[in-house]
C-alpha cells in the first residue's frame, strides 16, 4: 500500500459507524468490509466486483461508499452511470469516464488514440475504429494513470450502459489482474450479459433483516399504524428504497397492493406529481424525455412547450418532494426509478411535444438532435429517414456497429415506401450477422417484409443467416441451398456476393465431408462465375473441395503468390487457411503471419483468434511448437472473448496435440476431453478429426499403439462422427505406424492406396513425404529401404560415412515427420545387423526430438542409439522450458526491443501486466534486465528454411 494510503486508512472504525448511519447501508457491514478488501490490497493487483440486485436494494449507495473510501486513500476515482435515455448514444458513458485522463491520450499509441478519438466523435480521418482497438486505447489510458496512483472506476445502472461502452467495460475488466485498480459495477438482477471472467468476484444484495427493515421504516415513518406498518415491512421485503419510498406514496400503495415492487416504487413516486405545481409536473416531464442532464436544456424545452418563461424557480418544489437534485448547471433524477415514473406519467402527446422541444433546443449535437426528432414525429418521413442513414454512417464510422443498426431500425420506421423500409432493415440484419448475434438478425429479417420477387434480396438475407450460425453443422442441405443462392447472385449480377457464398459452399464441403458429387457441384459452379486466376476464393473453393487432387496445381500457385505482399489481412487468410488445407504448411504459415499481423494491427480480435489457430497449426508442422502452443493460447483466450465456440475447441485441440507430443499425457487429455465436449455441442465432424489425430499421435509416442489405433480409424469409418475425408490425409503417417503395429497393416494398405490414387499424379512433398513413410512400415523389411531414401530425400542405397548426405531444403520443411522417418530407418538399420550405418540417423532424430521437445521421441532415439552400442545424455531443461508460452512470448518481443508498451499493445495487454509477466520471466531465467534475454532465446529452435 502507498505511504499516502496506509495515512488515510487510520480512522477505520469512525468511517465504518459513519457509512452504517445510511439508511441504504442498513446491515452492509460484511459488505462494505469486502469493498474495503479490495481496496486496501490494491497494490497486490487489480480486481472486478460485480453487485446485483433489483432496484433500490442499495447497490448505489454501496458505490457512494466504495467512492469515499478510494478518494481518502488517494485512489483517482473515474465514474459512469448508466442512463435508459441515453443508451443510444455511442461510447456516451465511456467518455464520461475517461473526461479526466484524456490529456493522456497524446501518449497512446497512434492506432490506439486515433480509435479513441474516433469512437468519441474528435476526428473521422481514419476508418471505422475496431471496438478492440478502443478498449485497448481504454485500457492503456487507465493502466498509465494507475502508475501514479491506485485508481477506482465505479459504472452504476451498467444495465443501461450503451452497447459499446459495456463492450470495452467487458475488455478492461478481464485485464486488471496485474495492475492497481478497482472496478465496480451494479447492475440489475434481470440484466444477462455477462461481464469479467472466472476470476471476477460477484455480490449479490439481498434486503434487510427483519430487524434492520423495522429499524429503517420506523426511522423515516415513524407512528405508522401497527396493521399499515406490517403491511409496508411485508411488501417491502427488507428493500430499503421501498421502506423509505412506500410510506411516503400511501395512496399509491393502497391503490395497488397487487404490483410488483418496481411498479410499486414507481407508484410512489409518480403519487407525489398531483402536490406539484403544473410547471414543476412538466419540468420533471422534459427531464425523463431529455437524454442530458443540462438545466438549461430542460428549462429551454418547458418554454418552448408552455410557450412562455421558465425561471428557475419552477423545479423546486420537484426538489423539495425529493424527486430530483441540481448540482449546478446539472439536473438528476435521486433514483433511476423516478425517471422511468415520470415517463409513464406523461401522456403520449405531451412526451411528443417535449421531443420536439428539445430537438429545437439542442443545437450542437446532431445525433441527440435527430433522436429527439425522431421521437416527436408520427408517420413517415423520409427526409428525416435519410438523416438517420447520415446518422448510421457516422456511428460506423465511430466503430459503434450496434448503434448503427439501431438508428437503421429507426430509420426503416420512418420510411414510407415498403422497399426502403425493407432495405434499411436488410443493411441492419447484415450487420447483425457480422457482429455474430443472430436472434437480432431474424428479429431485423422478419421486420423487413422483403418482395418474393426481389432475387437478390433474398440471397443477401440467405447470406446474413448463413454467415451469422456456428460454421461447423454438418448438413449437405446447405451446400445445395448455398449453390442454389449463387446462381441466383450470379443472374442478378452480384459476383463477388456469388463468389462468396460458393467459397462459404465449398468451407461447408470441408468441414462435413461432402460426397464427391456436391463437392463438383461446387467447383463446376464456381468455375462459371469466370473470376480471375488469381482470386482467393477460387483457389480456396478448389482446395476445399478436392485438396488432394488439385493439391499439386494448388501448390504450385500459392508458391507464385508467396512473395507477393497482401495488406487485405482477409486475402492473405484464405491463402494461409488453403495452404494448410493442401499440407503446403511451409507457405500457409508466412500467408497467416502475414494476416494475423494486420488483423493485431486493426484490432479485429474475433478474426485474429481464427487466424492464430490455422496459423499455430502450420507453425506445429514446419517445427516451431513453442510459436504454435503460442498462438494456440492466445487463440482459445481471444476466441473465448468473441464467443467464437468453434475456435476455442480448435485451439485446445491444437493444445492437446502438442501437449501429447511432448509427452505430457495427462495435460493432453485434459485438454482433449475440453475439446470434445465444445465439438459435440455444435456437431463439427472436422473438430472431431482433428481430436482424433491429436489422441492418436499421443498415444503413439506412449507406446500404446493399439489405443492410437482405435482413435485414428474413426477417421476413415463413415458412421463415424469424426469421419471427414478431407482430413484423413492428416493422420496419414500416424494412422499406419500405429496399424503395422497393432497388427492391422491390411487396413493401413487400403488406405494407403486409397490416399495414393487421390493424390495422383503428384502429390504435394508432405503428403508424398507421409506416403513413402507409410510404405516403408508396410514393405517387407528386405523391400523397406528405398522408401526410407526416398522418404528422407537421400541418394543411394545406403549411408555412407559418418553422416547423412544433405537431403535438400524439402525434406527438412517437416521437422517432427523427418525425425520418426528417421527414427524408423535408424532402427530398420540396426535391425538389420547395420548398427554403425544406424547411428547417424539415430542421432538427427535424437538431436532433432531435443529441439522440438518432443520427450517420448527422444527417449525411443535413445533407446535405439543404446542397442546400437552408442549411449547419450538426456536432454536437459533449458530456461525458455520453464516459461508459459504467453511469458515466452513477451520475452521474445522484448528480446527484439518493443518496450512495454509497443509488446501490450501487441498482445492487447496493459503494460503493467507485461512488466508483471516480465518480471516472473526474469526470476525463471536468472536474470536482472532485458539483455539477459537474447542468450536465453537462442537455443529455442526455429523451423526451417
Amino acid at each position: 500500500m502507498t505511504k499516502r494510503a496506509k495515512k488515510a486508512t487510520s480512522p477505520r472504525k469512525g468511517r465504518i459507524g459513519a457509512a452504517l448511519a445510511s439508511p441504504s447501508l442498513q446491515g452492509r457491514a460484511q459488505d462494505i468490509a469486502l469493498i474495503d478488501h479490495l481496496i486496501e490490497r490494491v497494490d497486490q493487483g487489480g480486481s472486478t466486483l460485480v453487485i446485483s440486485g433489483e432496484p433500490g436494494i442499495g447497490k448505489s449507495a454501496l458505490l457512494d461508499v466504495a467512492r469515499h473510501r478510494a478518494s481518502e486513500r488517494g485512489f483517482t476515482v473515474l465514474g459512469m452511470t448508466g442512463v435508459l435515455a441515453e443508451v443510444h448514444l455511442p461510447f456516451a458513458a465511456l467518455e464520461q469516464a475517461l473526461r479526466p485522463l484524456m490529456k493522456g491520450a497524446e501518449g497512446l499509441v497512434p492506432r490506439q488514440r486515433s480509435a479513441l478519438l474516433a469512437a468519441f466523435g474528435m476526428h473521422d480521418d481514419a476508418g471505422p475504429p475496431d471496438i478492440f482497438l478502443v478498449a485497448l486505447a481504454t485500457l492503456s489510458l487507465l493502466s498509465e494513470r494507475a502508475t501514479r496512483e491506485p485508481l477506482l472506476l465505479v459504472a452504476d445502472d451498467a444495465q443501461w450502459l450503451d452497447q459499446a461502452t459495456f463492450e470495452v467495460l467487458a475488455f478492461v475488466s478481464r485485464r486488471l489482474s496485474s495492475d492497481p485498480i478497482v472496478l465496480l459495477v451494479a447492475v440489475r438482477d434481470d440484466f444477462k450479459s455477462p461481464l469479467g471472467d472466472a476470476s471476477t468476484q460477484r455480490l449479490r444484495l439481498s434486503g434487510l433483516d427483519e430487524a434492520d427493515a423495522e429499524h429503517l421504516l420506523d426511522a423515516n415513518a415513524p407512528g405508522l399504524p401497527a396493521e399499515l406498518r406490517s403491511r409496508f415491512l411485508r411488501e417491502a421485503s427488507g428493500n430499503p428504497l421501498a421502506l423509505v419510498e412506500l410510506p411516503r406514496g400511501e395512496r399509491a400503495a393502497g391503490d395497488a397492493p397487487w404490483l410488483p415492487l418496481t411498479d410499486r416504487l414507481e407508484r410512489a413516486f409518480s403519487s407525489r406529481l398531483s402536490d406539484l405545481p403544473h410547471i414543476a409536473q412538466l419540468l420533471l416531464f422534459v427531464t425523463a424525455e431529455n437524454d442530458g442532464t443540462s438545466l438549461h436544456e430542460i428549462l429551454s424545452a418547458a418554454e418552448a412547450v408552455l410557450g412562455e418563461r421558465v425561471g428557475i424557480d419552477a423545479i423546486a418544489p420537484a426538489v423539495a418532494a425529493k424527486l430530483i437534485e441540481i448540482n449546478g448547471t446539472e439536473v438528476r433524477f435521486r433514483h433511476p426509478l423516478v425517471r422511468s415514473a415520470m415517463h409513464q406519467a406523461a401522456d403520449p402527446a405531451t412526451r411528443q411535444r417535449i421531443h420536439a422541444a428539445l430537438a429545437a433546443v439542442i443545437h450542437d449535437q446532431l445525433d441527440r438532435q435527430l433522436w429527439h426528432r425522431a421521437a416527436a414525429t408520427i408517420g413517415p418521413d423520409d427526409e428525416l429517414a435519410g438523416e438517420y442513414d447520415l446518422m448510421a454512417a457516422r456511428a460506423l464510422r465511430r466503430g459503434a456497429v450496434a448503434m448503427a443498426i439501431e438508428v437503421l431500425e429507426s430509420a426503416a420506421r420512418l420510411s414510407s415506401t415498403a422497399k426502403a423500409r425493407g432495405d434499411r432493415l436488410l443493411r441492419a440484419a447484415e450487420l447483425a450477422a457480422d457482429l455474430g448475434q443472430p436472434e437480432l438478425m431474424e428479429r431485423l429479417l422478419r421486420q423487413a417484409d422483403i418482395d418474393e420477387t426481389n432475387q437478390l434480396a433474398l440471397v443477401r438475407i440467405a447470406w446474413c443467416r448463413e454467415i451469422s450460425q456456428p460454421p461447423a453443422v454438418n448438413d449437405p442441405a446447405k451446400i445445395l441451398a448455398l449453390i442454389g443462392f449463387a446462381a441466383k447472385a450470379h443472374a442478378a449480377g452480384a459476383i463477388d456476393l456469388a463468389a462468396n457464398l460458393l467459397w462459404r459452399a465449398a468451407q461447408r464441403c470441408w468441414w462435413s465431408s461432402a460426397s464427391n458429387e456436391l463437392c463438383a457441384r461446387v467447383y463446376d459452379a464456381a468455375a462459371r462465375l469466370e473470376l480471375p486466376d488469381g482470386d482467393p476464393r477460387l483457389i480456396a473453393i478448389s482446395a476445399y473441395v478436392e485438396p488432394l487432387r488439385r493439391g499439386a496445381d494448388l501448390y504450385l500457385k500459392l508458391q507464385g503468390l508467396a512473395g507477393t505482399a497482401h495488406s487485405d489481412p482477409t486475402v492473405a487468410s484464405i491463402l494461409g487457411s488453403t495452404a494448410n488445407v493442401i499440407g503446403t504448411f511451409d507457405i500457409g504459415v508466412n500467408f497467416l503471419a502475414e494476416s494475423s499481423a494486420v488483423l493485431r494491427m486493426q484490432g479485429r480480435l474475433s478474426d485474429l483468434a481464427r487466424v492464430l489457430f490455422a496459423q499455430g497449426w502450420a507453425e506445429m508442422e514446419v517445427g516451431d511448437w513453442r510459436g504454435a502452443m503460442r498462438e494456440a493460447e492466445e487463440s482459445a483466450r481471444l476466441a473465448e472473448e468473441t464467443g467464437g465456440l468453434p475456435w476455442i475447441a480448435a485451439a485446445t485441440i491444437l493444445k492437446a496435440r502438442l501437449a501429447g507430443m511432448q509427452g505430457n499425457l495427462e495435460q493432453s487429455e485434459a485438454y482433449a476431453a475440453q475439446a470434445e465436449a465444445l465439438a459435440l455441442s455444435i456437431g463439427a465432424s472436422f473438430l472431431l478429426a482433428m481430436l482424433q489425430i491429436a489422441r492418436g499421435v499421443s498415444a503413439i509416442g506412449a507406446g500404446r499403439h493399439w489405443e492410437a489405433f482405435e482413435h485414428l480409424r474413426r477417421l476413415f469409418a463413415p458412421a463415424d462422427p469424426a469421419f471427414n475425408f478431407g482430413l484423413q490425409f492428416f493422420g496419414l503417417a500416424d494412422f499406419v505406424e500405429a496399424a503395422v503395429s497393432s497388427g492391422n497393416a491390411d487396413e493401413a494398405s487400403r488406405v494407403l492406396d486409397e490416399i495414393e490414387r487421390a493424390s495422383a499424379p503428384t502429390p504435394v512433398p508432405w503428403v508424398g513425404t507421409m506416403l513413402q513413410y507409410g510404405k516403408a512400415f508396410l514393405a517387407a523389411p528386405e523391400d523397406a529401404e528405398p522408401f526410407f531414401l526416398q522418404g528422407l530425400g537421400l541418394q543411394g542405397p545406403g549411408l555412407q560415412g559418418p553422416g547423412l548426405q544433405d537431403p535438400g531444403p524439402a525434406a527438412k520443411k517437416w521437422p517432427f515427420l523427418r525425425a520418426r522417418f528417421l527414427l524408423a530407418y535408424g532402427g530398420w538399420l540396426r535391425r538389420q545387423r547395420r548398427s554403425a550405418n544406424a547411428r547417424a540417423p539415430l542421432r538427427e532424430a535424437r538431436d532433432m526430438f531435443d529441439a522440438l521437445g518432443a520427450s517420448p521421441w527422444s527417449d525411443r532415439a535413445r533407446e535405439e542409439l543404446r542397442a546400437s552400442g552408442e549411449t547419450s545424455r538426456r536432454r536437459t531443461e533449458q530456461v525458455w522450458d520453464t516459461l508459459t508460452p504467453q511469458e515466452l512470448h513477451i520475452a521474445q518481443l522484448a528480446a527484439e526491443g518493443l518496450s512495454n508498451k509497443e509488446i501490450g499493445a501487441r498482445l492487447y495487454l496493459s503494460h503493467r501486466t507485461v512488466g508483471y509477466h516480465l518480471h516472473r520471466i526474469f526470476s525463471k531465467a536468472g536474470i536482472t534486465s532485458r539483455s539477459g534475454l537474447r542468450p536465453v532465446l537462442a537455443s529455442i529452435s526455429r523451423p526451417a528454411d
